[in-house]
């Protein structure tokens, strides 16, 4: 192209993070934020993809797709009610994974300009979408053990208030094993936050991506719940099935709905997919299927909290999530740490710095792991290597 050719301007220029490009096969990657292939219930979806395929084939592979397209809103709709939502069918949206309803999402409420509230740290892939969408300017709150804290989202709302100043189009938040802490917002916290939205007139894409993979068996009620007319309540099969059936869900306030509609191009969200996945859904036992999935989590959550505990001792803090994928060790004396994630896959292992989610390139002394993708033996050897990584960091500081 001619060297005056322009792109959109809103398009990332620095690198995707989350992964990285060793393959290596005795590499250990616990920066991956993956599932455990092991537990793929692959004989059961080729049953049910050759089912759907025979039975609802010439339905599924058209624009406007088979049963499945009534029939999956309907289940997730029933799996919802566990957190308190009693949604009409007709809000819920099929989409291809929540990555794409946090795009849709953004690109309704978003104009250029417009100002997105998140958490501190936050989810840099959500982050990224609101960016291409033309937020101008994102705004991190601080999160505890407890979730967001809410006073100083209360007091900007009204010093903004009182300024005359614009308020936020969106406040994005993972209410249940946030990414990258693992936290859970409490109950209080989800009622005050909705009051505010309520009271402000600002929307809430409450991100509820890991909400099945809960490890104590009790559920907290959605942000939604409360004031249903400013949430947007997202999941998706990817952590619960698999990523790459690529199918996800948005909840969404009538007033939305139609405007979802103008990103599906007339058809229905992967009509054969979902044809494959309503007929594994039900013809399988779900909820067994999930309760074995948990406990092999819990499992290698457990051993990664052991090894990361008896390996470095006193010099690292790990808050143990009660769910979810992933959990953030902080380092209790001040640590380099993107030094250290460069040591550490020199030593055959990957991790994520802490900084990556952070907006204002705080969270020098922490890093992210995840603890689903790899067997309890790698991550106790990935444990390992990043400590050997982290033993030669202190012995050749720069």
């Amino acid at each position: 192209m001619p060297e005056s050719f322009t792109y959109n301007r809103f398009l990332q220029t620095t690198n995707t993070v989350g992964g990285t490009k060793n393959d290596n096969p005795d590499h250990v990657h616990l920066s991956f934020g993956f599932p455990y292939s092991e537990l793929f219930p692959v004989q059961a979806l080729a049953e049910a993809a050759k089912q759907a395929t025979l039975e609802q084939g010439t339905r599924a592979l058209h624009y406007f797709g088979g049963p499945a397209v009534s029939f999956l809103p309907s289940w997730v709709g029933g799996r919802l009610e566990k957190i308190g939502m009693q949604v009409p069918v007709e809000q819920i949206k099929i989409t291809v994974g929540a990555a794409q309803a946090i795009e849709v999402i953004a690109r309704i409420l978003c104009n250029v300009g417009d100002e997105v509230w998140v958490e501190n740290p936050s989810f840099f892939g959500a982050v990224r979408m609101f960016r291409l969408a033309g937020a101008a300017r994102i705004r991190s709150f601080e999160i505890d053990s407890n979730g967001i804290l809410i006073e100083p989202l209360q007091v900007e709302l009204e010093r903004r208030v009182l300024a005359g100043e614009p308020l936020p189009k969106l406040l994005y938040v993972m209410p249940n094993y946030q990414n990258p802490t693992g936290v859970c917002l409490s109950v209080e916290r989800r009622q005050q936050l909705a009051d505010l939205a309520a009271r402000y007139g600002f929307y809430i894409l409450e991100d509820d991506a890991y909400l099945e993979l809960n490890f104590n068996g009790s559920f907290l009620p959605a942000i939604h719940t409360f004031a249903p007319r400013y949430v947007i309540h997202i999941g998706t099969f990817s952590k619960i099935i698999g990523p790459g059936v690529r199918l996800g869900w948005a909840v969404v306030p009538p007033v939305l709905s139609r405007f979802v509609q103008q990103f599906m191009s007339g058809s229905q969200t992967n009509p054969y997919m979902q044809e494959i996945v309503s007929t594994y859904l039900q013809n399988n036992d779900f909820q067994t299927y999930l309760d074995g999935v948990n406990a092999h989590y819990r499992e290698q959550r457990d051993v990664m909290v052991n090894a990361l505990v008896n390996t470095f001792g006193d010099r690292i803090e790990v808050q143990v999530p009660r769910g979810g994928f992933f959990l953030c060790a902080r380092f209790t004396q001040p640590t380099d740490v993107i030094r250290l994630t460069r040591l550490a896959e020199a030593h055959g292992v990957s991790v994520l710095d802490g900084s990556a989610f952070y907006e204002n390139k705080e969270g020098r002394d922490t890093i992210r792991l995840c603890f689903t993708y790899c067997s309890g033996e790698r991550i106790a050897l990935g444990i390992r290597r990043l400590y050997k990584a982290y033993q030669e960091l202190q012995q050749r500081p720069e």
